[in-house]
This record gives C-alpha cells, structure tokens and sequence, in this order.
C-alpha cells in the first residue's frame, strides 16, 4: 500500500519513503512516540487538507513531516470532516506496524460545534481499526501540526 501524499520535512524537502524516514528516526529515538494530525480549510471553491505525522521524542519535542493536497469542495461539510478521517486512517494504515498510533482529528467534543456530530463516529471508526484517537480540546497534532499546513 502506498499513499499518494507527497510529504516534506521542516525545510520543505520532499520525504520519498515516509516508512523509511519514521523507522530511522524511531531507531534514533527508541521511546519516540508517533501522531497523526488531520485538518482541512475551504478556500473558496476548493479545500486544503493537511496530514502531519508528528514524532514526539518524549521529554526533547515534537519534530513532524507533513503533506497537503488541493481538492475540489464536497458538497456539504461533514463529506469535509469525513475526508480527513479517511486521510489519517489512510497514512497510518501505511505505517501501523512501526510503533502504536494515535490520530488527531480537528473535530470537537463539545456538543455546541458542529463537527461534533462526527465525534463519536469518527473516533469509533479510528479505534475499531486498532489506533488511537483524540479529538478536540486533546487533538494537538491536528490544532496545531496540521492545521499550520492548511492556511
């Protein structure tokens, strides 16, 4: 399985085998721990979604490489939100057997938001397929990773 994101380290490289890339650094940093982060933004008729792959090396930081694509606007926005479940799910699928997951999603707990009516749904889905899954006010690799790639 193989996605077609291209992603990029903090300089902006392009990152060929994320798989590669992940392992190396889990290798350097044994108690590392991985997050994946969703968002998206409507930008008139169009959507960008953004995935991060954070990789926290516990007690020293966060170091991420991330990819974003350009898509035409669904038809509603809960297709939006759905989206970039499908996306995370997608890139860990890639990578679930190099260390424990967990993904991030821009989706709030709070019954006032209206992605809340994705919330249950949402990380019900990504925990039946073995992850982890947080989201708002938890979801740090999607607040703030990914959502720096969406603007």
């Amino acid at each position: 399985m193989k996605s077609n994101m291209v992603f990029r380290d903090h300089a902006g490289r392009k990152v060929t085998d994320i798989r590669k890339y992940i392992a190396d650094w889990l290798y350097t940093h044994p108690k590392g721990r991985i997050y994946i982060g969703a968002d998206s933004k409507v930008k008139g008729n169009y959507v960008k979604y953004a995935i991060a792959i954070c990789l926290w090396d516990v007690g020293r930081g966060v170091h991420e490489i991330y990819a974003h694509t350009v898509v035409p606007k669904p038809s509603d926005p809960f297709s939006r939100l759905w989206n970039e479940v499908t996306k995370a799910v997608e890139i860990a699928e890639l990578i679930r057997d190099l260390a424990e997951i967990e993904i991030h999603l821009d989706i709030n707990s709070k019954p006032g938001f209206w992605s809340n009516q994705l919330y249950d749904a949402s990380l019900g889905f990504i925990r039946s397929l073995g992850f982890e899954a947080a989201g708002k006010p938890y979801a740090w690799a999607a607040s703030c990773g990914a959502n720096r790639h969406c603007q």
